[in-house]
């Protein structure tokens, strides 16, 4: 009687070698991210911009309304806004190095690699995420020095709410690189950054403003950021309605982006 062969366990399976395509595929989506991340952190001029000047901006107004009877108060929430704002900057510049790679021809040689097109996104974010996180932290530590004192779970909260809830500027940061020519993507990333910051209500409570400039604002993810960012320092209900705008930028700046992808490749190739 002949015996049938049972399927191999998982035992029993060979593993990957460390030369086969995914092992391959993997380490080249590392050296990428890598080699992304160090050219970001070596741009001064970027950096200096996202850190240095709402770092400034915090001092300036602090050092305007700090000496009110509620000056710790208005410092803890200023101190949120232009973290808020900081972040933005560094989320929504994703797509610089987009800019470069198109204009450089790079960006047609990583379209003859193994690199999918969702690895090229997620090394993207991650860059971003890693400059988001000091840009943020450098006016936290600036409020620090101001005097805001706050529990570490309440400080680390903030930080991680603000870098999630900046994941849709991070996409559009990069939807405007795939989207627009390098010559123009700049002037576009930072009009649509100083528009977001300001009816996001990042300058100014969003109550100063008139009703129909509040309703937009409430309809930007801009202004969420800094919403949910403040959650651990106010408590009270977590905004959830501002997960759901957030979550709607999202989806649809995400689908934007892929058709922005398809875009530049054909456009690389001519």
């Amino acid at each position: 009687m002949t015996t049938l062969a049972h399927p191999p366990s998982a035992t029993d399976r060979t593993p990957a070698r460390p030369g086969s395509p995914s092992i391959r595929q993997e380490r080249r989506l590392l050296h990428y991210l890598g080699q992304s991340i160090t050219i970001q952190l070596r741009d001064w001029a970027f950096l200096g911009f996202v850190i240095v000047m709402p770092t400034s901006v915090y001092l300036f107004f602090v050092t305007i309304y700090g000496g009110q009877s509620s000056g710790q108060e208005v410092a803890a929430f200023m101190m949120v806004m232009m973290g808020a704002y900081g972040g933005l900057g560094a989320a929504m510049n994703a797509g610089s190095q987009i800019q470069s790679e198109r204009s450089s021809g790079w960006f047609r040689q990583l379209m003859l690699t193994s690199l999918t097109p969702t690895q090229f996104v997620l090394a993207k974010i991650v860059t971003a995420v890693a400059v988001v996180v000091p840009a943020i932290s450098a006016v936290f530590i600036a409020g620090a020095a101001c005097g805001v004192r706050l529990d570490a779970g309440v400080w680390a909260a903030s930080l991680a709410l603000m870098v999630g809830a900046l994941l849709p500027m991070v996409v559009l940061g990069l939807v405007i690189g795939l989207w627009f020519k390098p010559q123009t993507a700049t002037a576009v990333t930072t009009f649509a950054m100083l528009a977001l910051a300001m009816l996001g209500g990042l300058w100014f409570p969003l109550d100063l403003m008139p009703a129909a400039m509040q309703t937009i604002g409430r309809l930007l993810p801009s202004y969420w950021v800094s919403q949910i960012g403040s959650w651990p320092l106010t408590g009270g209900a977590f905004p959830w309605t501002g997960v759901a705008v957030l979550v709607g930028w999202l989806v649809a700046l995400a689908a934007l982006g892929a058709l922005g992808y398809g875009h530049s490749v054909r456009t690389s190739r001519r």
